[in-house]
């Protein structure tokens, strides 16, 4: 999904489902798409329809022969790497040890640069028990993403305000949720180590919201994050 898909809309929904399929959406897309169809049934039936479509498309194609240079070429490479390196005598005594501690300190360095994406999901349901917001945080990015799918109606002057909550803390307010579309914000500084162990909230509130952590509204729902790394 190269922009942003409204995964309430029926159509989009159906693309973002063979994206997934096909392996075309990235970590936080995934991660998103994942929460819905864990509670989703359409969204569970459109990826077992693409599987089911690619799988009639993968064994209608005929089988294609490489043509036989395409071979030759790849086993006169094979043939040239193997003899370079039976030359070399690479793999004895210290040099094995030496090329080892590199090899060691270049994978170290890799996996500092690469380090691994941690996703936090969360699905607001409606009262049918059907997903009306999901939300998707991200602790390299620190972008909390509350994405509208099909929440219930909220009464006029009144709006739904989303926190979080740790034991002994006053719940932090991460502000209203959106009544259509995508909202993103940044989250709270000093979060991002409690951000597994704490409870998301919903309440419903007028629409500035309540006055403190400890004066909410009546509560919505709540639950604890999924997590995800890649």
């Amino acid at each position: 999904m190269h922009d942003r898909l409204d995964l309430g809309n029926p159509d989009e929904r159906n693309q973002a489902a063979a994206d997934y399929v096909l392996g075309l959406l990235t970590s936080e897309e995934k991660a998103r798409f994942e929460a819905l169809m864990a509670v989703s049934h359409d969204a569970q039936r459109e990826v077992e329809e693409w599987r089911a479509h690619l799988d009639v498309l993968n064994n209608a194609l005929p089988p294609i022969e490489p043509p036989k240079h395409v071979w030759k070429n790849i086993e006169k490479a094979t043939n040239s790497k193997e003899s370079f390196w039976s030359s070399l005598k690479f793999w004895q005594g210290s040099a094995f040890a030496s090329v080892a501690l590199t090899l060691m300190v270049v994978l170290a360095n890799f996996q500092m640069s690469n380090p691994a994406t941690m996703e936090y999901v969360y699905v607001v349901n409606n009262q049918e028990k059907n997903p009306g917001w999901i939300l998707n945080a991200s602790l390299n990015s620190k972008k909390l993403v509350m994405e509208t799918v099909q929440p219930d109606s909220i009464p006029v002057g009144k709006a739904c305000e989303l926190w979080l909550v740790v034991d002994g803390v006053e719940p932090v307010s991460l502000g209203m949720l959106p009544d259509s579309g995508t909202k993103e914000m940044t989250i709270p500084k000093g979060w991002e180590d409690k951000l597994s162990k704490a409870k998301i909230i919903v309440t419903l509130e007028d629409q500035k919201g309540a006055p403190n952590g400890w004066d909410m509204g009546p509560v919505l729902d709540k639950g604890d994050w999924s997590s995800r790394t890649y």
